[in-house]
């Protein structure tokens, strides 16, 4: 028979690093593409002690009814998990010439954070410099400034004065967009690294790539966490991660298999 005043088994023999939260190191970002309240629970009552921010993609949010985007955003701060509204959504209103609304609606809906970017509007860095200043000077939010293009887009700085533009605007982290991390292009494989060096790894979080990037398949997504794991450390900040992942990428940032092997030592 079991005794109940015994530990768990596990935790006599398996010594886990600590990761408590707040935690500005090795910080997970999941996606949420517009779950209902009770995957939503079920996603935190298993892996909130894994998951800091949660982006709400694109402009689902306008998809929900206002009560249930509300309850969305504070179960998720109720469980330590910053929930953002994904940048696109900004370039939409940007596009249609709403911007000045958008802000102001942000606040209201109960979020502290939001994310800029330029992944489908033609807008400049200075704009998103501006926007980021705008969102941190007058309504207080932490910003997540994202740098990167997608669909072909020419971009109109380097990586790394883009990322260093959002970074002296105020943003609290800087998205390296993942279309940026499986190119063949040598280049931009330097760029990537002049840019984490110029911003400092602690304030860089890799968007993990997703089947919205031609040619993209899970394999690539859990060879993407490895490779970044391996390179970077089990402390690297990643985004973009499907709620079914959350549990095993943070087995993987703990060494306990899940697709290891070019994380493991060799004897």
């Amino acid at each position: 028979m079991s005794n109940p005043q015994s530990t768990h088994f596990f935790e006599d023999i398996v010594q886990l690093p600590d990761r408590r939260k707040p935690r500005l190191r090795g910080r997970g970002m999941m996606i949420d593409w517009g779950m209902g309240h009770h995957a939503q629970t079920d996603v935190l009552t298993n892996g909130a002690n894994f998951i800091d921010l949660a982006k709400i993609a694109v402009g689902v949010g306008r998809l929900l009814p206002r009560d249930l985007l509300t309850r969305k955003i504070k179960l998720y701060q109720e469980h330590g998990i910053e929930p953002f509204p994904g940048g696109q959504f900004l370039e939409y209103a940007h596009v249609k010439q709403v911007q000045e609304a958008y802000f102001p609606a942000v606040a209201e809906a109960g979020y502290r954070w939001c994310e800029v970017s330029d992944n489908l509007a033609a807008v400049t860095p200075q704009w998103k410099q501006k926007m980021i200043r705008t969102a941190i000077k007058d309504f207080g939010f932490e910003v997540l400034g994202e740098v990167g293009k997608k669909e072909g887009l020419a971009r109109d700085a380097s990586l790394v004065d883009d990322a260093m533009g959002c970074v002296d605007a105020g943003a609290s982290i800087i998205l390296l967009e993942a279309a940026e991390l499986v190119s063949d292009d040598p280049a931009l494989v330097a760029e990537v690294e002049a840019t984490v060096k110029a911003v400092g790894l602690d304030k860089i979080m890799f968007e993990l790539p997703g089947p919205w990037i031609d040619g993209v398949h899970a394999c690539d997504i859990h060879r993407m966490r490895r490779d970044l794991i391996s390179r970077f450390g089990a402390d690297v900040n990643l985004g973009n991660i499907d709620a079914a992942d959350v549990l095993s990428l943070e087995a993987f940032r703990c060494q306990l298999g899940v697709n290891a092997g070019g994380n493991e030592e060799k004897d």
